[in-house]
């Protein structure tokens, strides 16, 4: 079993009962024995309980809108919303949770409609009505009823007039309209898209490896760039260099990030960190997050180019305003010994966003550069937020500051661990 630390458990319990709950300092580490004697059932209580308090440091506001967004469309009793929400947002990996959920729903309820149709009786009346409410959400149950219809012999009137006429067959059924077959062979080529770039947001590769090959061989860049990252994943670096530069061939940004990152790591390809570093860039002036965040290390390091503190702050900068974590900690490492402050001004913004490397390195520039009891008590807050956040090393830092504080400034900065949980910063 693994049971959380004494501390962290101690830190939680200070949190949900306020100042008037805290332990006297002397106190605070000595009990350790008594929380691993606890019964599994309140260590998991202490630990969910934990969750809920910490959940502020990794977005939980955020994660409560998204979610907002998915018990809305549930709901609602129709399929295409839950369709287009897959759809728009199918490479969005902050929606990971959310969109495996929706597309769960999306099925079960095309299930429905399956299972409803397949008891009525295979016209083209039906078969229209079926078009007009489902063919987006659910294409394929569309096209089984349409084979259903194109292979109908049996008129109603003849099975009526006797069992034996029921054998008769009549003419077949009027074929299925040409810009019918056209709508729902485009409604299925846009479903098994959706699913390639749905399954590689949520993870499952396995599935997401099958569902885009076919995709990224006719010719879908986004696809293809989906193949060349599970097959580097997957270890075949010649064939990601394939699936990578018809990507990157057709400007696909993303494409155009591995290619680079293949070259620059010699991955299927020799090592060229100066054609690394143009794929990089062309890929970061489209507006990719990540490709501003690499080429702005590939100046910061003089990887493919000459160093450049100008560019690398430049394009880190392009992928910090866009909420990109490691690049809020490299602009910190940017301007570590160049300019102090500056760097604990990107730490901070790391920290207040849920970085507990952040946290942690912000607690220790504290510590280390500490000129008054003011900043003693800045690390004490930051070594107990990264403690929350789930990491260990703040423990020593903890103990370490906590004998340099007095009562009321351990109340006071316990109250502001309280508020930065919250999300109340000063």
């Amino acid at each position: 079993m693994r049971f959380l630390p004494a501390t962290l458990l101690t830190l939680a319990a200070v949190i949900s009962s306020g100042c008037a709950g805290m332990p006297d300092k002397d106190q605070l580490w000595s009990r350790s024995s008594a929380f691993f004697t606890q019964s599994s059932d309140m260590i998991a209580a202490q630990s969910r309980r934990l969750a809920d308090f910490a959940g502020g440091l990794v977005g939980s506001n955020d994660q409560a809108l998204l979610q907002q967004e998915v018990d809305e469309l549930f709901a609602q009793p129709y399929i295409d919303p839950l369709t287009l929400y897959i759809e728009e947002h199918s490479a969005d990996d902050r929606r990971a949770k959310q969109l495996a959920l929706v597309a769960q729903e999306r099925d079960q309820r095309c299930g429905g409609i399956a299972q409803t149709y397949a008891k009525r009786d295979a016209t083209q009346d039906h078969l229209q009505r079926m078009q007009r409410g489902y063919l987006r959400s659910c294409p394929e149950d569309v096209q089984d009823f349409a084979a259903r219809v194109t292979q109908s012999r049996v008129t109603p009137s003849a099975v009526a007039q006797s069992p034996a006429a029921a054998q008769v067959r009549s003419e077949p059924a009027p074929a299925i309209a040409a810009d019918f077959s056209a709508a729902v062979d485009e409604a299925v080529s846009r479903r098994q898209n959706s699913n390639c770039y749905l399954l590689f947001t949520i993870k499952n590769y396995t599935q997401a490896h099958s569902a885009c090959r076919p995709i990224a061989d006719s010719g879908d860049a986004k696809a293809q760039h989906h193949m060349a990252s599970l097959e580097r994943t997957r270890g075949d670096f010649p064939a990601a260099f394939a699936w990578a530069g018809r990507s990157a061939g057709q400007q696909h940004a993303p494409g155009q990030l591995v290619l680079g990152q293949l070259y620059q790591a010699g991955q299927g390809t020799a090592v060229d960190k100066t054609k690394a570093l143009q794929l990089m860039r062309q890929a970061a002036n489209q507006g990719l997050t990540e490709a501003s965040y690499y080429t702005g290390l590939a100046y910061k390091d003089g990887a493919g180019v000459s160093q450049s503190v100008s560019q690398a702050d430049k394009y880190l900068k392009q992928a910090a305003s866009q909420g990109h974590m490691p690049a809020h900690l490299a602009l910190a490492s940017l301007y570590e010994q160049r300019q102090p402050d500056t760097a604990r001004h990107w730490l901070n913004q790391a920290a207040r966003k849920g970085s507990a490397e952040a946290q942690l390195k912000l607690a220790n520039d504290y510590a280390s550069s500490a000129s008054n009891t003011s900043d003693q008590e800045e690390a004490y807050v930051w070594y107990s937020l990264a403690l929350l956040n789930g990491n260990s090393q703040a423990k020593a830092g903890i103990e370490r500051q906590e004998k340099l504080l007095s009562e009321d400034q351990l109340a006071t900065a316990r109250s502001r661990i309280q508020d930065g949980i919250n999300g109340k910063w000063n």
